[in-house]
């Protein structure tokens, strides 16, 4: 190895390789290929470097039981596989959406956790020890949640397709927060009260609720992949856009109903609202538990399970009452046609009530 001033020059033996019968052709720059007499293409590289630099690099690699070749290697086999030098590192920048996907996944995570816990209260043979690793836990896991929350609240709201997931956020984290807090009396001992184990169970089972909402919203406006639709119907009304839609696995004359608000203008109008289901010959209308809602009809006076929206989005069941779907005397598109008026008509008498009319 040969040295020159205030730098070391770098090179194969190449009397080495030469004794193994190999021969060289040079191809000009630092690089020269080697051919070995099985045919396979070696290459040897020569590199400067400062006198200093290599002299701690060395100390390093006899460190790690590695030479400068073997080092020169692993560095060009990773550049192979990953197709990026290995001391740089890439920053991602979250959006909003991401970051809304990011505190959905976290609040699945959480929900496993809350089950677990409930599934502790409830057993006679619970270690006191675990049931305490498991509220610390959760605990983690809640202040991991809200780190990512206030940087969610930190970020600018643009109206994209999470806008309607992200505003329900906050009160699911409310409810988390009622669980966790109904943890913190937890006694020195079991068993652990009565008291605290109706308050954990009624937290839980709102978290579950607005946990499931958020789940729907995020599968209507598109961050959560759903199964592809055997049939679909889309009415483009003037408040809001229906679309009936059988999947795959529902039964024949099974319907799945969805309702989403044109704008926030009339998302906004809507939110407060309980409608009744339109009287169409040959259909049957079932609520999901979620946008569910008792609603008294004004023809009969009586109450009955009508619908409502949830930040601009509604969904239930719709099926074929009384004979097959084929002969059904109300399409699918003329049902989704009938329930944009039913939305059109209330966000008219809305707006005549706000102005006096």
């Amino acid at each position: 190895m040969k040295k020159s001033k205030g730098n070391q020059k770098l090179h194969f033996n190449y009397r080495k390789f030469l004794r193994r019968k190999l021969t060289t052709r040079p191809i000009g720059g630092y690089y020269n290929n080697i051919r070995d007499n099985g045919d396979k293409m070696m290459a040897a590289i020569n590199i400067k470097i400062d006198d200093n630099l290599k002299d701690t690099g060395d100390a390093i690699l006899r460190e790690l039981g590695l030479n400068a070749t073997q080092y020169i290697t692993l560095c060009w086999q990773y550049l192979a596989q990953h197709r990026k030098l290995p001391f740089m590192t890439e920053t991602k920048i979250l959006t909003a959406s991401d970051l809304t996907m990011t505190i959905a996944t976290q609040f699945r995570d959480v929900l496993n956790q809350l089950h677990k816990i409930r599934d502790m209260l409830n057993s006679e043979g619970t270690d006191f020890s675990e049931l305490s690793a498991a509220k610390q836990a959760l605990s983690r896991l809640s202040a991991d949640i809200q780190q990512n929350g206030w940087r969610l609240e930190s970020m600018p709201e643009d109206l994209d397709a999470s806008t309607p997931a992200r505003r329900m956020l906050p009160r699911i984290n409310y409810y988390l927060t009622g669980c966790d807090f109904a943890l913190s009396d937890l006694p020195a001992e079991l068993p652990v009260p009565t008291r605290i184990e109706n308050e954990f169970g009624i937290s839980l089972k709102a978290f579950e609720t607005e946990f499931a909402r958020l789940q729907s919203v995020l599968t209507d406006t598109g961050l959560l992949a759903r199964p592809a639709p055997a049939r679909e119907f889309v009415y483009r009304g003037e408040n809001v856009t229906v679309s009936v839609v059988q999947p795959e696995d529902y039964q024949h004359g099974a319907w799945l109903v969805r309702m989403q608000a044109k704008s926030v203008d009339r998302e906004n109008a809507l939110e407060d609202a309980a409608l009744t289901f339109p009287a169409l010959e040959g259909r049957v209308f079932l609520p999901g538990t979620v946008y569910g809602k008792a609603v008294r009809n004004s023809l009969t006076g009586k109450y009955e399970m009508g619908f409502c929206f949830l930040s601009g989005i509604t969904e239930f069941h719709m099926y074929s009452s009384g004979q097959e779907e084929e002969g059904n005397p109300t399409s699918p598109d003329q049902v989704a046609s009938r329930l944009s008026a039913c939305v059109d008509q209330y966000v008219l008498k809305s707006l005549q009530s706000i102005s006096g009319n």
